[in-house]
């Protein structure tokens, strides 16, 4: 059912602004991203967000007001079995579980705004009042009242400075909103 939803979105455009259809996309969307293990707050709005799934379960936790845009929310890595031989349950390398992952949930505070392709790696804990800009790598906790972008996201601003500026756009050029 969400396939069919996501190609009507895709190939039917004009449906992204019928109110009803949005409604419901956005209800069958949450419901999906409930059942890998996403705990989603009020107010909180995922915009084609992927989140990775594998045999144990991954974690995300994702705060209120918060709106993630095209993004990539990693809960583990599988990476290490390439290399640790501890870490392979089962030759059949294809099988579900076969090989065991690094896995540590994300944590997401509230008003956080993650822009279109970033990526968040396992065990990442983003503060309150953040911005994330669009592309940045986030491989470490970010603090609370800041932006931040790059790869590895570096500290750009704080987050009242951030605001501050867009207050001055909005007054001397109302049309850019």
């Amino acid at each position: 059912m969400f396939f069919i939803l996501k190609v009507l979105f895709l190939f039917f455009p004009l449906l992204s602004k019928n109110e009803f259809f949005l409604n419901f996309y956005s209800k069958y969307e949450i419901r999906e991203y409930l059942k890998k293990g996403c705990k989603i707050g009020n107010k909180t709005r995922l915009y084609r967000v992927t989140l990775s799934s594998s045999f144990k379960g991954d974690k995300f936790f994702i705060g209120d007001n918060c709106t993630l845009t095209n993004c990539i929310l990693l809960g583990h890595d599988a990476s290490p079995s390439l290399y640790i031989k501890e870490l392979i349950n089962n030759d059949n390398y294809y099988l579900p579980g076969s090989r065991t992952s690094y896995r540590s949930p994300i944590i997401i505070g509230n008003n956080v705004f993650i822009g279109y392709g970033s990526i968040i790696l396992p065990g990442v804990n983003i503060g309150d009042n953040v911005v994330i800009a669009a592309g940045s790598i986030v491989i470490n906790d970010i603090p609370s009242d800041g932006v931040y972008a790059g790869n590895p996201a570096k500290y750009i601003k704080s987050i009242n400075s951030f605001v501050d500026k867009y207050k001055i756009l909005l007054k001397e050029k109302p049309e850019f909103f």
